[in-house]
């Protein structure tokens, strides 16, 4: 019974990032909650303040402990302190982009009194939380609108950001708002002597209500009154002013113009006929952004609207705004990494790129790849950090699976390093802050003869980063500044590296990542690559010993006549061999090129039968990288541009 005691004593003595999380998992929320009670309630507004940031690597983690934490910071959103304050409504925000915010009733009352806070800084950060808030009830919904509308009676000068969150809770709650416009519509008329002039708060925020109402474009049927829409074209430059990241002025216009010619329909008929059409296929302009268990809601219902309204500006502005969203939420759980939630972070990770890949743009794909690998390049590395960093047994693991995670990431960051086009500064800086990283844990797990070229290639690297900080647009990090540090002690000290790994080693700790904001203007290298009628049951002849001609069609997208393009043929366990492809002398443009090209293969073996493996390579050249002493083929490192292809040959 005693050892039994013991042993359950010791199962109890668990904490987070140390042990297994599983048992942590196993805490009640309500339990859990208490431990942070005392430090809400110190009488340090800073001690008070650290409580609500620790809440918020927590909350998103679990919903049911999100729901304690949203009782706890309602008392906290009357806090003296406009720090504190600040700090729970950007807790309460980071659960809102997670999912797990669930408003009640007397939780609405405590909240939208913060609207109406001195600070503008707790006021807009109040106005986000509701943008992504989901209201169950009618009742809520016109309360929510009921604060807005205060928010800007009081505040007038706030007018641009309360019509944003106007708009996007009347996508958010359609029906709510289709109920709310019909029966307030009377109250949204002109004057007695026909003019509209609508200087009234609460008429104003009711017309950008109706600019959101749902619409059907196919019917030319609208769920509100239509000269709402006709009445909102007095409001047209405040109200594009406050939807300047959504849809520019012109667009609006056309749209509100279009949808005024409408017919009203009731509203249950209206959504009994979208209903029917989305069933056949009706194609909406909205996006939901969910993964997993971690949500962001960003929702459009802007409709097509023939040559009124200009789909691609609307399309384009989603989708990197659905790309940038998700790319943030990855800076934002990072922390969670050095709890030692690694798995949880790992878990997040891949959602986000299952997210990221229903995202499918013909336009885009640059900004898609490049927040694909970024993420995939994070992963990697946390589970890197994770094991050798974070960890104490840093000698006591499977070197041979480490290694293979090394040469993976290696691969993505030389791809994200050649193959975008259209890269700035400080996509440029993040890559290369990523490639040292990757550079250090590879020096732990090489022999020392490879020691002083991986030194030199994060001298080299070191040497870029230095190059973009001097023209003083990019600023560098705690991360660049901890390697400088450690490589000036390495260079002062005759040791060699493996002698004491912890010099460079430790840096790792102070890695974070950047924060990333795509542009819409990357372009991606891809090629394809295709032997028509070859199958294992029909290979092509040739002759032992003597060259085969492999007429292939290739086709290019993005790629200069500049850069140095490969075909690369494997043959087993031998050295590859390459032929160069000229682009000076293929016709096309660098956006596509398609073309045949007959590739000669001169190591036919002493075989009946063979297969070949051929892909597209490009040679990537920059300053400092390794050269290849061979002849007849590339003189630095490759990246594949396209997956393998099997050739089958005989000799029969």
């Amino acid at each position: 019974m005693f050892n039994g005691e013991r042993h359950e004593c010791q199962e109890e003595m668990i904490f987070p990032g140390q042990y297994s999380k599983k048992y942590l998992f196993r805490i009640p929320a309500k339990s859990a909650i208490l431990a942070f009670i005392h430090g809400l309630e110190d009488e340090l507004y800073e001690v008070r303040e650290s409580a609500c940031r620790a809440l918020q690597t927590l909350a998103i983690l679990s919903s049911s402990f999100s729901n304690e934490v949203v009782n706890l910071l309602m008392d906290v959103l009357n806090d003296d302190s406009m720090a504190v304050r600040l700090q729970a409504l950007d807790t309460l925000h980071h659960v809102a982009m997670f999912g797990h915010l669930k408003l009640q009733e007397e939780h609405l009352h405590m909240f939208l009194g913060i609207l109406l806070d001195s600070h503008s800084l707790v006021r807009c950060t109040a106005r986000k939380i509701l943008k992504l808030t989901e209201l169950p009830s009618l009742v809520m919904f016109k309360m929510c609108v009921n604060g807005l509308i205060r928010d800007l009676e009081l505040y007038p000068q706030d007018e641009a950001e309360v019509f944003s969150a106007l708009f996007m809770i009347g996508q958010n709650h359609r029906k709510f708002l289709v109920r709310l416009i019909n029966e307030d519509s009377q109250m949204i008329e002109p004057s007695s002597g026909g003019k509209l002039g609508y200087d009234n708060a609460r008429e104003a925020s009711y017309l950008v209500l109706a600019t959101s109402a749902p619409v059907s474009m196919k019917q030319q049927t609208c769920s509100v009154p239509p000269r709402m829409f006709s009445y909102a074209v007095t409001l047209l430059g405040r109200v594009s002013r406050s939807l300047a990241d959504i849809i520019d002025q012109r667009t609006l216009l056309g749209y509100l113009s279009y949808c005024s010619t409408f017919t009203f329909v009731s509203a249950s008929e209206f959504f009994k006929m979208e209903e029917h059409h989305l069933e056949e296929g009706d194609v909406q302009l909205s996006q939901r952004c969910e993964f997993s268990k971690y949500h962001i809601w960003w929702k459009l219902q802007l409709k097509e609207a023939e040559s009124s309204l200009l789909h691609f500006q609307v399309e384009h502005k989603r989708e990197i705004n659905c790309v940038n969203i998700i790319l943030q939420v990855v800076i934002d759980i990072w922390p969670s990494l050095k709890l030692g939630l690694i798995d949880e972070v790992t878990r997040t990770l891949r959602s986000l790129k299952a997210e990221l890949g229903t995202i499918s743009s013909h336009n885009h794909r640059g900004e898609l790849v490049f927040a694909l690998q970024y993420i995939d390049a994070l992963e990697q590395l946390g589970c890197l950090l994770s094991s050798l960093v974070f960890c104490k047994e840093f000698y006591f693991h499977e070197w041979g699976k480490l290694e293979f995670s090394l040469k993976k990431l290696d691969r993505c960051l030389r791809d994200m390093r050649y193959r975008l086009i259209g890269l700035d500064k400080e996509d440029n800086f993040l890559i290369l802050e990523l490639i040292i990283a990757n550079g250090i844990l590879t020096l732990c797990n090489m022999g020392a003869c490879a020691n002083k070229t991986t030194l030199k290639k994060i001298h080299s690297i070191m040497s870029c980063i230095e190059h973009i900080c001097e023209e003083g647009s990019t600023e560098s990090s705690n991360f660049v500044v901890e390697v400088q540090k450690s490589l000036r002690e390495i260079d002062a000290t005759s040791c060699p590296f493996l002698d004491n790994p912890y010099l460079l080693m430790k840096s790792l700790e102070h890695f974070t990542p950047r924060k990333v904001v795509s542009s819409g203007n990357l372009k991606y290298m891809e090629a394809e690559l295709h032997f028509q009628g070859n199958e294992f049951q029909n290979p092509l002849p040739f002759v032992s010993g003597l060259p085969v001609g492999l007429s292939l069609d290739i086709t290019l997208h993005n790629i200069s006549s500049e850069n140095r393009l490969w075909i690369k043929m494997s043959l087993e366990e031998k050295l590859p061999q390459f032929v160069f492809l000229d682009l000076h002398e293929i016709k096309g443009h660098d956006e596509l090129r398609k073309f045949t090209f007959v590739a000669p293969f001169y190591q036919t073996p002493k075989a009946n039968c063979f297969s070949l493996k051929l892909c597209i390579v490009l040679e990537c050249i920059s300053e400092g990288d390794q050269l290849f002493r061979g002849c007849g083929g590339p003189k630095h490192e490759v990246v594949h541009l396209c997956e393998e292809k099997e050739v089958y040959l005989s000799s029969k």
